[in-house]
């Protein structure tokens, strides 16, 4: 698998298209959940972390809203860990230089590790396309996305009591 590609589930996708639609024309955005699979993250979950903070062209993840997040993805799946950040952006913009550097930061933070990866969901047209970065060898670096199948029915119960 090529270090710039991603995996990511069809219902992660799913979960992002679904959620960018129903803040439209406000950005909305959360977390990218999974594991690494021959090098590369596998997204098994997009989880949306909803901010009073945001408009048309911000977005906000709340302080603490994302160790909770991956505390309550562990308690389904203990592999599954922090692979990044996804956000909508409502007009067909790719990633800001915000976006970028705060990508920069987190693969500084995390050393280069796995958790180093941004997936904007920008409106085209009536859909919403991936754009998908990874720092990869310390670059930004523009990503294919392979996708895959869905998390077995199990941890999606998991997950779901906690949502209810």
């Amino acid at each position: 698998m090529s270090a710039s590609a991603v995996l990511i589930a069809e219902s992660a996708v799913a979960s992002m298209r679904h959620a960018a639609t129903a803040a439209y024309p406000n950005e909305t955005g959360g977390i990218l959940l999974g594991v690494l699979a021959d090098n590369a993250p596998w997204v098994v979950l997009a989880d949306e972390l909803v901010d009073s903070v945001r408009g048309r062209n911000h977005f906000r993840i709340a302080a603490g809203a994302t160790s909770d997040a991956v505390s309550r993805a562990q308690q389904a799946d203990p592999r599954i860990g922090y692979l990044g950040d996804w956000h909508s952006h409502p007009a067909n913009v790719g990633p800001s230089r915000t976006d970028l550097q705060t990508l920069q930061r987190y693969a500084t933070v995390q050393r280069g590790g796995p958790a180093t990866t941004l997936i904007v969901l920008r409106r085209e047209h009536d859909q919403w396309a991936l754009d998908p970065r990874r720092v990869f060898r310390w670059r930004t670096v523009t990503c294919s996305i392979h996708l895959t199948g869905d998390l077995p029915p199990a941890c999606w119960t998991a997950l779901e009591d906690h949502d209810a």
